[in-house]
Parts: structure tokens; sequence; C-alpha cells
């Protein structure tokens, strides 16, 4: 049993001495390029993965509506826009005066504010507050 041991290591090992030998000297010659191929094998290739995938049908089950958000987005997403609102600088040119009204404003609205005070301290007089 030995011998046949040994005997099969060193067949073994003087065969791939031989076969190490014989490929160090093994040279192989460039080949020039071959154009044979008329079409283009990766738009092939892309095409068949592509309608493999389109052909697969996918069937989602609905889920259930799960309430599980403790706060109004709503609310949060217009308190943001209000705020993002006030803090935004706008920028307006200065434009020139232009005197296109024919009566004094700040005379009307004194005169409106006049009237308005005589008709409230009238009310409160005749509710009997003075």
């Amino acid at each position: 049993m030995k011998t046949f041991t040994k005997t099969t290591t060193l067949l073994i090992a003087a065969l791939m001495i031989f076969t190490i030998s014989f490929a160090e000297n093994f040279d192989i010659k460039p080949e020039s390029y071959v154009d044979d191929i008329p079409f283009n094998t990766e738009l092939i290739a892309a095409q068949s993965l592509y309608e493999q995938a389109v052909s697969i049908e996918f069937s989602l089950t609905e889920e259930e509506y799960i309430d599980d958000i403790p706060f109004n987005t709503g609310f949060i997403v217009r308190e943001y826009f209000r705020e993002k609102a006030f803090t935004e600088v706008f920028e307006i040119e200065e434009e020139t005066y232009i005197d296109d009204i024919p009566f004094n404003t700040i005379q009307i609205a004194v005169n409106h504010s006049v009237k308005l005070f005589r008709v409230v301290a009238e009310n409160q007089t005749l509710i009997g507050l003075y």
C-alpha cells in the first residue's frame, strides 16, 4: 500500500511538472479582430431582459389605512408656508410719486374719523356710559 501511494504521488508530480513546463513554452499569437456578427448583441440582450421584466404581472394587495401620525400634517404644512412667507424679504423697486388723486385723502380720513367719533359718543351717552 505504501509503495502504491508513493508511486502514484511521483507519477502525479511528474505529470504536473511536465504540464507546467509545456505550458510555459506555449505562445498565443494575437489575432486581428473579425467583425462577423452583423447586429448589436448588447442591445438584443437588454431588449430580451426588458421584455422578460415587463411580461411579469405584479399584484399588490391594498393595505388598510393606518392612523399612525399623531398630528395634523395639513396644519403643519400651512404653518410652514406661513412662516416661510413672513420671513421672505421682498425686494420692491421704488416707484416715482404720481399725484393722480384730485382730493386730499388725509382731510377725508380726519372728517370720517370725527363723524365716527361723534356717533360713538352719542351712543355711549344714550347708554349711560358718560
